[in-house]
């Protein structure tokens, strides 16, 4: 590092091998830092790995939830705060091949954050059904949207005419060929209008919007993944959400994807753990039996208690080799499955 004087004082930025910075009035030169360490702490780890499935799962449904985060920050995107709401509930780690290859796991997100009432679900899996009374509608092929509109603004007080709801379905597939996980993303939404003559089920899912039990809920039959509703109003130039999570009826190939088999799993794609024997909770290591060597009291060789090449040595045993994040930066597109 060097002070310079002169016609150099000023200079900021990189040139060639060298940098230049102001500090106090005075421009510092140093060598411009060319190679990054790259840092595999399993804390780290565990953030990398995971990165992928959020990243995947936000490609694909990027596109059905524009303003599904009322209130950003200035310089926040919906891809900063889906990530920011999921990142710590997430548990899915997929290989760097997975990711490469497309893979999802359709697992319940976070989906919307807003200051509408969020849509209470009762039950689990398959058969489940919100809070939002219909009265006494059932709903069938002959259903029209003004009937559902009268039935949901007559028995809520949080819905009024000209409100939407949307209904958003992430269906699990797996490729026949290379056998990675994959995602459907599908949504179809009603506004309350209690004029239209248009039939419901040409406009919704009949999976969606079904009547249980006096409810608006959710049947059996389209297979697994991940669903929620999700309640909207134009407000003046704004649009005011509910909150919301996705229900969670996909616990088969969530299991096979979480916990730490699939942690493991996915770590060795991304070059290991760097860690120490003597590092608390360390995944890397190997316990030894207790044995003692036996004493090589020859003369001639080595101490008895020498580093050796023993497999049972209790080394670390982590992978060298670093690996790009699953994630990256940029969201050039959809990916991650297919949008209809």
């Amino acid at each position: 590092m060097a002070i310079l004087n002169g016609i150099l004082k000023k200079l900021n930025g990189s040139a060639g091998s060298l940098t230049f910075k102001q500090v106090n009035g005075q421009t510092v030169v140093s060598e411009k830092i060319t190679a990054v360490k790259k840092s595999n702490t399993p804390m780290q780890m565990r953030q990398r790995t995971k990165w992928g499935n959020v990243v995947q799962m936000y490609k694909g449904i990027c596109p059905l939830i524009n303003y599904g985060f009322e209130s950003k920050p200035s310089g926040c995107s919906d891809y900063n705060m889906f990530m920011k709401a999921n990142m710590k509930s997430s548990d899915i780690y997929l290989t760097r091949e997975e990711v490469a290859g497309g893979g999802c796991v359709a697992y319940p997100y976070q989906l919307t954050q807003g200051t509408l009432p969020s849509i209470v679900i009762v039950g689990s899996g398959d058969n489940t059904r919100t809070d939002i009374k219909l009265g006494d509608l059932k709903i069938d092929a002959n259903t029209l949207v003004k009937d559902f509109a009268i039935a949901v603004v007559s028995n809520n007080a949080d819905y009024d005419f000209g409100d939407q709801i949307s209904f958003f379905d992430v269906l699990q597939r797996v490729n026949a060929v290379t056998g990675i996980p994959y995602c459907q993303f599908l949504a179809t939404n009603v506004m309350l209008d209690k004029t239209s003559e248009v039939k419901l089920l040409d406009l919704v899912s009949k999976y969606g919007f079904a009547t249980v039990d006096g409810y608006l809920g959710h049947i059996e039959g389209e297979g697994d993944g991940v669903y929620a509703w999700v309640h909207s109003r134009k407000s003046s130039a704004k649009t005011l959400v509910s909150t919301q999570t996705l229900v969670n009826n996909n616990a088969e190939m969530i299991a096979e994807y979480s916990g730490d088999q699939a942690y493991k799993r996915s770590v060795k794609t991304y070059g290991g753990e760097s860690s120490s024997f003597l590092t608390p909770g360390t995944t890397t290591t190997q316990a030894t039996d207790g044995s003692v060597p036996p004493v090589d009291d020859s003369g001639s060789g080595s101490d008895s208690g020498g580093s050796g090449s023993d497999s049972d040595s209790g080394g670390s045993g982590s992978d060298s080799g670093g690996g790009s994040d699953s994630g990256g930066g940029s969201i050039p597109g959809q990916g991650g499955g297919i949008y209809e």
